[in-house]
């Protein structure tokens, strides 16, 4: 029975409007824990790290578009139900105690910042060796850094261009993103403040990339436009390659395009205009990446 393990009170005396009420602060607890890591953690937040995890597990479960704004119930949920077993005794204790329990949950779960972009490869890994050798691939012969008579299905040869030292296969990614309405404000500050973001993902590898953090990728600013260059990583022939867009002023985009090796995907996203704000926009969305 609630408060047995308390002296304050003798078990039996607390009531249903003492438990609900002691619920409702500890749900509260978490909720204001959840805005302070969204407010001061922006896209590294927890939440969207939880978001994922969950949505993995929903896919072998069978379902998988779980929005953000479930994870926030969830999360609730446990702040209200947790007075259960830690039992504080007065409504700013369960506070205390809510906002201290997902303050521990936001702390072990590592933040979701993705890696910059690379730099489009000049060339995917050559065919010419470090020396003149000959070798066998698949009943060819290899000669001086071409095959000679290989038999191969299409897009396979690809998957043989391995030298060691040099770039690893990539993608070549030619991505623009049209702004009908202009930018609401210069597009360094929007990317500072977070009021745009961009996300970019290989299935094939589940690797996922910041749009607007480089690491050798560009990106230029035309007109009402932003062009990335940008090289992904790949391990196969080809893959499926997502991409989501936020910025204040516009629709959250996501689209999915299928890239291949030794062909540049050209790529154009053309931004929605929505006066919703950007924070409901993601409570309802699923991060999966």
């Amino acid at each position: 029975m609630y408060g047995v393990r308390r002296g304050i009170k003798s078990p039996g005396e607390f009531g249903i409007s003492d438990i609900l009420g002691l619920g409702l602060s500890g749900a509260a607890g978490i909720v204001a824990a959840l805005v302070t890591d969204y407010q001061q953690q922006g896209e590294a937040s927890a939440l969207f790290t939880i978001n994922q995890w969950i949505v993995q597990l929903g896919g072998i479960l069978g379902f998988s578009e779980i929005p953000l704004w479930m994870v926030v119930i969830g999360l609730t949920t446990v702040g209200a139900v947790s007075i259960f077993y830690f039992q504080p005794i007065t409504r700013q204790g369960a506070f205390a105690q809510g906002f201290g329990l997902l303050a521990v949950i936001m702390t072990a779960t590592p933040g979701g910042l993705a890696g910059g972009i690379e730099a489009i490869g000049s060339a995917l890994p050559g065919l010419e060796p470090a020396g003149t050798h000959e070798a066998s691939i698949g009943g060819a012969s290899m000669m001086g850094g071409r095959i000679i008579n290989a038999a191969y299905r299409p897009g396979e040869a690809s998957l043989y261009r391995v030298q060691q030292g040099r770039d690893p296969a990539k993608y070549d990614v030619y991505l623009q993103i049209n702004f009908p309405n202009g930018f609401p404000a210069d597009v360094d500050t929007l990317i500072r403040t977070g009021a745009i973001r961009g996300r970019l993902h290989n299935d094939d590898t589940g690797e996922t990339w910041n749009l607007f953090r480089s690491a050798g990728g560009t990106m230029r600013q035309q007109g009402n436009s932003l062009i990335i260059e940008a090289g992904v990583p790949a391990r196969s022939a080809t893959a499926r390659l997502w991409v989501r867009i936020e910025c204040k002023g516009y629709k959250i985009e996501e689209q999915s395009a299928t890239a291949t090796l030794d062909e540049t995907l050209s790529w154009s996203v053309d931004m929605q205009p929505s006066q919703t704000p950007l924070f409901l926009q993601r409570f309802g969305r699923s991060y999966k990446y």
